[in-house]
């Protein structure tokens, strides 16, 4: 990161980490192929509500890993091996409050999520079953995703990979024989991604054990707490936000009915997994301006954004491409043959495309801005771009019915892009 030319070190990093995200987004995508096609829309959409209360609890683990990479990154990048260790030891203890915090906080508030979101009366029961299903397994979901940001800040982005692949394939495997072979309905499926999810914990602690057994003795300090936190809030608040602006969508969207939960939430799916390259260039971006802040080398963090756009641009082609020439066979493999559900989700997924390089900007200026070391901007930023979400989904929703809340996402997109590359631009960061 530090060394090699920033394309080169770009690529490098953000290549395997992109075949991890692919195999870490099939849980869900597997999961709603295989209830879509074998227990029908209905079971669909109570397993695709599960996603919002799932993005809740991700906002907390994805934004406390981000924190830990970047820190750890920086630790490296000034050659501080002390900080680092000290750094890694308050990991542990994070892991545990955090991982258990969030599996009681679900399984107590599941039920009331639902509600909340108006969920048809004929799927509530079933949703609220598979989400207490899933929440039992948040805690080894928290070790994976904290002791991989340890991982990856050191330069190793390829074992992260390895493992989640292994637990990718089980868990297709065991979605088949619980769900298929055994008849369990989505109970089988919460309870294959929870298995899986399990054995990744597990091989990702015996990795670390068999290179440094030094990891697991040493002790909490609980003074890097605060700058972990510090770098965390943002994702944490960005993607907590993100929750709960989805949360008042998906309300307006289940007054549509079945057709439109199904349709939402299977497009939905669909975009996440055609974003994670521009997600996970950003995240290789964070880490290399991490370790140049750290080294001391600002203007090659500007070096590295330029080689990011340059990387993006093509994602930007190939994923518009793959939209307009793929998109009614994505839906497809989620619903079946169900071709209202497939003619609403192609629709929302055209109009996600023609706004998709701003998504792509969102995603590396965010994560440039977040490397260099700012909280406040980017924290901003994500309020605005999700306040705007909001008030347009309500707004549009009223003005022209559904097509306004589709349209509400990529406009977000738009605004945000704009706000960010004001931030990048005035070179406030350098502070």
């Amino acid at each position: 990161m530090i060394t090699e030319t920033p394309q080169k070190a770009l690529l490098h990093f953000s290549l395997p980490l992109l075949a991890g995200s692919i195999f870490q987004n099939l849980y869900n995508v597997f999961d709603s192929m295989i209830v879509g096609q074998m227990l029908g829309k209905e079971a669909l959409s109570a397993v695709g509500n599960s996603y919002v209360p799932m993005l809740i609890v991700n906002s907390v683990l994805l934004g406390v890993s981000s924190g830990i990479s970047i820190l750890v990154s920086q630790c490296y990048g000034a050659q501080k091996q002390v900080d680092a260790q000290e750094c890694i030891g308050t990991v542990h203890a994070i892991t545990t409050i955090v991982g258990f915090g969030l599996s009681i906080l679900a399984l107590i508030s599941g039920y009331g999520i639902f509600r909340a979101m108006n969920i048809p009366e004929n799927i509530l029961e079933t949703a609220t079953s598979y989400w207490r299903m899933i929440a039992v397994g948040i805690p080894c979901s928290a070790i994976y995703n904290f002791y991989s940001a340890i991982i990856r800040a050191k330069g190793n982005s390829k074992f992260p990979v390895q493992n989640i692949g292994i637990s990718c394939v089980l868990n297709i495997l065991l979605d088949l024989l619980f769900v298929g072979a055994l008849g369990m309905g989505v109970l089988g499926a919460a309870a294959a991604t929870v298995i899986s999810q399990s054995i990744t914990a597990g091989v990702t602690i015996i990795y670390l054990y068999h290179f440094d057994k030094a990891f697991f003795v040493v002790h909490p300090n609980l003074h890097r707490v605060l700058p972990i936190l510090k770098l965390s809030i943002t994702g944490i608040i960005q993607n907590s936000a993100s929750a709960v602006s989805m949360f008042f969508i998906q309300g307006l969207i289940n007054q549509y009915g079945v057709n439109a939960i199904s349709a939402y939430t299977s497009a939905y799916k669909i975009e996440s997994i055609l974003t994670i390259p521009a997600v996970n260039l950003g995240t290789a971006l964070s880490v290399f301006v991490g370790q140049n802040v750290g080294a001391k080398q600002l203007k090659r963090t500007q070096e590295g954004v330029r080689a990011s756009f340059k990387i993006a641009f093509f994602i930007c082609i190939i994923t518009i491409s793959v939209i307009w020439i793929f998109a009614p066979t994505f839906m497809f493999l989620l619903v079946g043959n169900e071709k209202a559900v497939i003619e609403i989700g192609v629709k929302y997924l055209h109009i996600i495309s023609f706004t998709f390089p701003f998504c792509v900007s969102l995603y590396l200026l965010t994560n440039f801005l977040r490397g260099a070391g700012e909280v406040a901007y980017p924290l901003f930023n994500t309020i605005l771009e999700l306040s705007v979400r909001t008030i347009l989904a309500f707004y549009l929703n009223d003005c022209i019915g559904f097509i306004g809340i589709l349209l509400c996402r990529p406009i977000s997109f738009v605004i945000s892009t704009i706000s960010l590359s004001y931030r990048y631009f005035s070179e406030k960061w350098q502070r």
